[in-house]
């Protein structure tokens, strides 16, 4: 089948058949016009912060950035954050002190910085969202504040 490249439009034969042709949909004569096209890889190059460091690792707010909004979309969450948004990861996390680090390893520790929604309601949006660590964001994460309340009172009177 002859078709044309959905981003250079130069014709091509297409050999994925009739059935693929009709469940994709954009198509393309190469990888490199694949990249370039709606490819997510392009996408996320476009944002300066996904950019390499001197280290050979991604900016930690855009990947912040990336795990967030995918998260957001899976459970229809408000998100209208750009990788900008992100507010810079602070040396120490604001609420309980501890130094903020990032793991080198497998999986958040409890001092891994965690992308915050100081009021879970509002969604992702600009103004709503801190930089805490994990073990901060973990303890927040499903208390209502009558919760936090009589547990901060029960440890008070059992120590």
């Amino acid at each position: 089948m002859e078709i044309a490249c959905d981003y250079c439009g130069k014709v091509f034969t297409y050999k994925g058949g009739p059935a693929h042709y009709r469940r994709t949909k954009n198509h393309y004569c190469s990888r490199s016009c694949q990249g370039n096209g709606n490819n997510i890889n392009l996408g996320n190059r476009l944002h300066g912060l996904a950019r390499n460091g001197a280290d050979g690792k991604q900016d930690k707010r855009y990947r912040i950035w990336c795990g967030v909004k995918k998260r957001a979309l899976q459970k229809g969450i408000a998100f209208e954050i750009e990788p900008d948004d992100i507010p810079d990861i602070p040396a120490q996390c604001p609420v309980l002190g501890i130094e903020i680090e990032e793991n080198t390893g497998n999986g958040p520790l409890d001092s891994s910085p965690s992308l915050d929604r100081i009021h879970p309601e509002k969604g992702y949006v600009r103004g709503n969202i801190r930089i805490i660590s994990n073990r901060a964001n973990r303890l927040r994460q499903d208390a209502t504040k009558e919760e936090m309340v009589l547990l901060l009172e029960d440890i008070k009177r059992h120590g």
